[in-house]
């Protein structure tokens, strides 16, 4: 059974359908979305014969992998160094606002049962403690 012949048409709404594409890109996950939005029964060996379809399909791999042509050759070892601790900052400085509130949310809830229980002064609860006021440095030891 000979495959049909896929239009110019077809072939422009296959290439929107990769440009727009998200999530794991594979020839078998396309051919099933064709047939899916399109209706178009096609196999990976023929989408691969058009050239537009085929260096779409190459050029979403790369972005979705990160990396497209131009930054293959653009990027140094040293700037592939820090861009990984960007992103490792990045994700610190995420770890570290969540327990940012996390304890925010703790010291509310401290300040809450507190105003609950009778006869508790809660100026008492936040005011300096004696190691808090000594100086620090080499002039404070004796």
């Amino acid at each position: 059974m000979a495959i049909p012949q896929i239009t110019a048409h077809q072939q422009r709404a296959i290439e929107v359908i990769l440009t727009k594409w998200s999530g794991k890109l594979t020839w078998e996950a396309l051919v099933a979305k064709v047939n899916l939005d399109l209706g178009l029964k096609t196999t990976r060996q023929t989408l691969c014969t058009y050239t537009g379809i085929n260096t779409c399909y190459k050029k979403r791999k790369a972005q979705l992998r990160g990396a497209t042509p131009a930054v293959y050759t653009k990027i140094t070892a040293s700037e592939v160094k820090l861009i990984e601790r960007i992103e490792h900052l990045e994700a610190e400085i995420e770890v570290l606002k969540r327990n940012n509130s996390e304890q925010l949310r703790m010291i509310e809830r401290m300040f809450a049962n507190a105003k609950a229980i009778p006869n508790l002064d809660l100026g008492a609860l936040i005011q300096r403690r004696p190691e808090e006021t000594q100086p620090v440095g080499p002039r404070a030891v004796k």
